[in-house]
């Protein structure tokens, strides 16, 4: 008969142990990509807007208000409840990698492109914001309402052109960018090796 000091108990555990031991027991370069994607959405720059002497940038985590609002790219970001909950979202990307790990679903291997579809959403959405109408005529405008409207649309777009010349891609783009790829790559070798 055993004594009660030698049994052991098998409990499950809490998330929190689970998801620990879990990061714990990811590759290497698992880890480096996740760090990456940390480091280039929440740290580094990604979109830097530099006139002269000035230069703003946004982080990775500010793109949902600059997708609602373009021109906060050039004047800030405030701190808002969508810019909380797509932080939220980005780190729950980050951390996709331990789903695997967490369960035993095959599907769960997909997770781990969570990132790069992020990145490639926003990318395309900001794309698609930008490149359209900045100003709309109401339904019932007069031919002048309708000029006005026409001529601050060609006046955003000239401007958009002068400001696209001294945008560029920051630091944190690259940095998550490849992390983002390595993540693609692994999840969906994982995928196919896992029967």
């Amino acid at each position: 008969m055993d004594t009660p000091g030698s049994m052991e108990v098998s409990t499950p555990g809490t998330l929190p142990a689970r998801a620990a031991s879990a990061l714990a027991s990811l590759p290497l370069s698992t880890k480096l990509a996740m760090v990456c994607l940390l480091f280039g959405w929440f740290f580094t720059k990604t979109l830097v807007v530099s006139l002269g002497s000035i230069e703003h940038g946004v982080r990775f985590f500010d793109m949902s208000a600059v997708i609602a609002d373009p021109m906060r790219l050039f004047f800030g970001i405030e701190t808002t409840l969508q810019r909380i909950a797509f932080g939220v979202i980005c780190l729950l990307c980050v951390f996709a990698p331990l789903a695997p790990r967490l369960t035993k679903e095959r599907s769960a291997w997909l997770w781990y492109a969570a990132p790069f579809v992020l990145i490639l959403v926003c990318g395309v959405t900001l794309s698609w914001r930008t490149s359209g109408e900045f100003f709309t005529a109401p339904g019932d405008a007069g031919s002048l309402t309708g000029s006005l409207v026409h001529f601050a649309n060609d006046l955003a777009r000239r401007g958009g052109d002068v400001i696209n010349r001294h945008l560029t891609i920051g630091g944190g783009a690259y940095l998550a960018l490849i992390g983002s790829l390595v993540l693609l790559f692994q999840g969906l070798s994982g995928y196919r090796r896992d029967p």
